[in-house]
C-alpha cells in the first residue's frame, strides 16, 4: 500500500469503543416496547456482523438484534433523539495518540460514518478537533447518505490520487465501501466484525489489511512505502 496524504475513520469501532453502549440501548429499548428480545452479547453480535449481517445505518442494527419492522424504525428514531443523553461511550485507548501522530506526518483527517454527527462529536470529544468539519461526513449529512457517496465526495474535495487516501473501518461492509469507492481499505479487528484471516473485498480493496490496535494502525500507516 503507498503511504496515504489521507486517512478517513468510521468512527463506531474505529475510533470509538461504542458497540456496548449500542447493545445496552437495545436492551433499554426492548424493554420500553415490551418485546421481551434477547439481546446477543459482544461476541455472539460480532459473529453476526463477521457473517455479513447489515447492520448499518442503525434502522438495520435493531432489525439485526430481533426488533420488528416497525419497531426498529421507532427505536431508530428513538435513538436519535436520545443516544448521547443515555450513554456516554468513549475513544478506544491509544487513539488520541493515534491521530496525533498522523496530524505531525501531515496526513489529513476525515471521517464517513453512519451516526449522527452530534452522536460522533460527544463521543470523540476534544478529539473531534482533529477533523476538518468539512471533511466530516455523518448520518445527518444532507448530501451524502450512504459511505460510499460521502467516500465519493470526500475524494473530490481532497483532490488527492485515489491510492492516496485510506478508508478505515471495522466491518466487511466498510470494505465493500472502499472497494466501490475505488480507495484502498484497513479493517481493525478490535471493532464489531472483523477477525483474522478473513478475506476483505476485491478490487481496490485487494491486499488490505488487518489490524489489531489503534497503535498498529499508527504505525503501518506511517510506515507505509
Amino acid at each position: 500500500m503507498t503511504r496515504p496524504r489521507a486517512v478517513v475513520f468510521d468512527v463506531d469501532g474505529v475510533l470509538v469503543d461504542s458497540l456496548p453502549a449500542h447493545l445496552e440501548m437495545c436492551a433499554q429499548l426492548s424493554r420500553e416496547f415490551g418485546l421481551g428480545l434477547v439481546i446477543p452479547g459482544l461476541e455472539e453480535f460480532r459473529s453476526l456482523v463477521h457473517r455479513g449481517v447489515i447492520i448499518s445505518p442503525m434502522v438495520e442494527f435493531f432489525r439485526a438484534v430481533g426488533f420488528p419492522e416497525e419497531r426498529a424504525h421507532e427505536a431508530d428514531q428513538e435513538y436519535e433523539r436520545s443516544f448521547a443523553t443515555r450513554f456516554s461511550p468513549a475513544p478506544f485507548a491509544g487513539v488520541a495518540e493515534m491521530l496525533a501522530r498522523l496530524k505531525r506526518a501531515d496526513v489529513e483527517l476525515g471521517i464517513v460514518s453512519s451516526n449522527t454527527r452530534a452522536n460522533v462529536d460527544k463521543a470523540l470529544g476534544d478529539l473531534a478537533a482533529a477533523f476538518p468539519p468539512e471533511r466530516v461526513f455523518t448520518r445527518d449529512h444532507s448530501n451524502a447518505r450512504t459511505k460510499v457517496q460521502a467516500l465519493r465526495m470526500l475524494t473530490d474535495d481532497l483532490g488527492l490520487p485515489k491510492e492516496r487516501i485510506v478508508y478505515v473501518g471495522d466491518q466487511p461492509a466498510d470494505a465493500e465501501a472502499a472497494r466501490t469507492a475505488g480507495l484502498p481499505f484497513i479493517g481493525v479487528m478490535y471493532g464489531w466484525g472483523l477477525a483474522p484471516g478473513d478475506e476483505l473485498a476485491p478490487g481496490p480493496a485487494e491486499g488490505s489489511v488487518l489490524v489489531e490496535s489503534p497503535e498498529a494502525l499508527a504505525a503501518y500507516l506511517i510506515a507505509a512505502s
